[in-house]
């Protein structure tokens, strides 16, 4: 953590910007200072990430994530100014994005046009890199005050989770930046179409195109992985984060349905999920059932892999076991009999006699609003059958 007494800084509402192939990709964070040391907090729509591992070298400003392996390292040019990289260190390729930070409390996008902005509030139909062999499709979901628009968009594979922007006269414009999204999206809005693009960090940037679709659905996350023998008891040995073995042979498992959460410490849709199954887990493991969580990291090395399960563990206060399963490449060695995975997270429910029941694809988060509360219904529901069975 910073002292103090090594510099000041002001306090209160910070603009930030990214340098993306796209332009500035903007975000706000907040400078406080609790105990004799500063915090940064970054703002994302309705998330707020507290960053407290803070210190100076030099004259730099130096924040590690509390969760993902990235920083932000700032030099301090004065008091009201900053400037430098945010350092995703999972990268071997486009790892440093530059970055500049300013005091005052400035908007996350400036609106230019006196026009009235056009309407996008509602649901949407979206396709990335429409008609290329990898186009995909997403559902938009943007909720319009104003100028401002709040945003996220679902798909198979997890949703977009907070993106904030405005909309100024006729275009759209929305970001992320949570310490591993770095989401740029821009768009013109012509009656009841979008088309624009998309810019992910500084390697990835697509075209993207919508239409209105208040009925616009995705395919039943259950109908998208599946399990070779699922016929047969599901079976896993792996080492937790001391390297102890724990299988579901074991005793705490034995007779009680077991949701096997597929996840990496290094994934914002993970957090968003391990949040609400800790949650669940501490109102329901006295009621007989059990969640153990498989970490597919980013690194063939056990102890760092160890290490940022165990920054990940702490820091959501998890008490469920997970375990330190491999690197994510290499997911079918651990499990072979996985067919058509897809996402992370994907959940696995497993009965008491531990069969699979169903896989679930996917997860859509606290971001999508109604759609997260239906992911809760339908979780809750369908774990009550399993206990109860």
């Amino acid at each position: 953590m910073m002292n103090l007494s090594a510099l000041i800084l002001a306090t209160g509402l910070w603009r930030a910007t990214l340098m993306t192939p796209g332009g500035e990709l903007p975000f706000q964070m907040a400078v406080d200072t609790v105990g004799g040391a500063y915090t940064l907090t970054v703002i994302n729509g309705g998330e707020r990430m507290l960053i407290d591992n803070v210190r100076i070298s030099g004259d730099s400003l130096i924040a590690d994530f509390p969760v993902y392996e990235s920083r932000l390292q700032f030099r301090i040019v004065n008091k009201d100014e900053m400037e430098g990289q945010f350092v995703n260190l999972t990268r071997t390729t486009h790892a440093e994005i530059p970055v500049k930070a300013y005091s005052g409390g400035a908007p996350r996008f400036f609106v230019r046009s006196k026009e009235a902005p056009v309407n996008v509030n509602g649901r949407w139909s979206v396709m990335f890199s429409p008609g290329a062999k990898d186009s995909s499709y997403a559902i938009g979901i943007f909720k319009q005050d104003g100028y401002r628009v709040d945003a996220t968009f679902l798909t198979s594979s997890g949703d977009y989770r907070y993106l904030e922007g405005v909309v100024d006269g006729d275009s759209l414009f929305l970001s992320a930046f949570d310490g591993v999204f770095v989401y740029l999206f821009k768009a013109k809005v012509r009656k009841s179409t979008l088309d624009g693009m998309f810019y992910s960090g500084t390697h990835r940037q697509v075209q993207w195109t919508g239409f209105r679709d208040e009925k616009a659905k995705l395919p039943d996350p259950s109908s998208i992985t599946g399990y070779k023998n699922s016929d047969q008891p599901f079976k896993l040995r792996l080492p937790d984060t001391d390297s102890v073995y724990v299988s579901l042979d074991d005793e705490r498992f034995r007779g009680k349905p077991v949701v096997v959460q597929i996840l990496g410490s290094w994934c914002p849709n993970c957090l968003d999920e391990s949040i609400y199954l800790q949650e669940y887990y501490e109102r329901n493991q006295a009621r007989g059932v059990e969640i153990v969580g498989l970490a597919f990291e980013k690194t063939d090395d056990f102890k760092r892999a160890a290490g940022n399960v165990v920054r990940f563990r702490n820091r959501l206060k998890i008490s469920y076991p997970l375990l330190v399963a491999s690197n994510r490449d290499k997911i079918k060695n651990v499990l072979p009999g996985l067919e058509n995975f897809i996402a992370y997270p994907t959940t696995i429910y497993l009965d008491k006699q531990h069969k699979i029941r169903k896989i679930h694809a996917g997860f859509s988060g606290p971001a999508t609003g109604i759609e997260y509360e239906k992911f809760k219904d339908d979780f809750e529901l369908y774990l009550e059958m399993l206990i109860l069975e």
